[in-house]
């Protein structure tokens, strides 16, 4: 009989403080799938992730085994692909990526709430091209609107998505709720807007709970790390967990494989 083979490791190219960083860990943690994170600086350079050939500028990169994920929302649905018993913990359905596509409009909405004191010259310099909005001159009073937005966004999820149980689906945690939680968890726990009036346990009583579900993302709480040196051995170390997929000969760019490509952002 042949041995089971190990599941592949996981490391996060992360920092505590990135939205969609904390995205893949709540996955992760809910479906009990071991992970380790390699610290990044929080802005440009990262020589770390350089080291590996990885110039693109956006957090978290992450790896499963010797397989480096770019795409955060690629690397969750890879995750679920690769360990198909674990996502089992987390109900699906249709309208996953509706709630996707509402996580990604709370995140934009809730840009104007980082707290001004964070948006440093070297922020504003390194964020530039990516959120104009730090650079505004009049950022700071941005707040009163975009706190009305997100709360108008709070409303929904309190009144229309959370109606079943503590989670979306009912009782037990979903794609749906890894979707649309994490900046709402990271604009009231992590930016500190539940002290704000109309925004606390009371006011929202049943966002609270859903979002103190998930786990907690301070020092306290951080997961296992691992050093860059480290990090980079274990990766080389492993075997690719990607399933091979092909490439399509009827895709628009008639890309061919072995092609070498370049990844760069489109929403500057």
């Amino acid at each position: 009989m042949s041995a089971i083979a190990p599941d592949p490791p996981i490391i996060l190219y992360d920092y505590q403080f990135a939205p969609n960083a904390q995205k893949s860990r709540n996955l992760l943690f809910m479906c009990g799938i071991p992970f380790q994170t390699c610290d990044q600086p929080f802005v440009m350079p990262r020589p770390i992730l350089a080291d590996l050939g990885v110039t693109y500028r956006r957090i978290p990169v992450n790896a499963i085994g010797k397989d480096l994920y770019a795409d955060n929302r690629v690397f969750l649905e890879a995750i679920q692909k690769i360990f198909p018993e674990k996502a089992k913990a987390l109900a699906t359905s249709p309208a996953d990526h509706a709630y996707e596509s509402f996580g990604y409009r709370t995140f934009w909405v809730g840009l104007p709430l980082v707290p001004a004191k964070l948006v440093s010259k070297e922020m504003q310099e390194d964020r530039k091209e990516l959120f104009a909005v730090f650079s505004r001159p009049d950022y700071k009073s941005l707040r009163p609107s975009a706190l009305a937005e997100f709360r108008q966004m709070l409303d929904i999820v309190e009144t229309d998505f959370i109606t079943q149980g503590p989670w979306i689906g009912g009782s037990k945690c979903s794609i749906a709720d890894i979707h649309a939680s994490w900046m709402i968890k990271m604009v009231l726990q992590t930016m500190g807007v539940e002290k704000e009036p109309g925004f606390s346990k009371q006011d929202l009583p049943k966002i609270h709970a859903w979002i103190n579900g998930l786990p907690m993302h301070d020092e306290k709480h951080a997961p296992e790390k691992i050093s860059a040196a480290g990090a980079k051995q274990k990766i080389l170390a492993s075997t690719y967990a990607a399933m091979e997929i092909g490439i399509d000969r009827n895709d628009p760019t008639q890309l061919t494989s072995g092609t070498l490509v370049s990844v760069e952002t489109t929403d500057e």
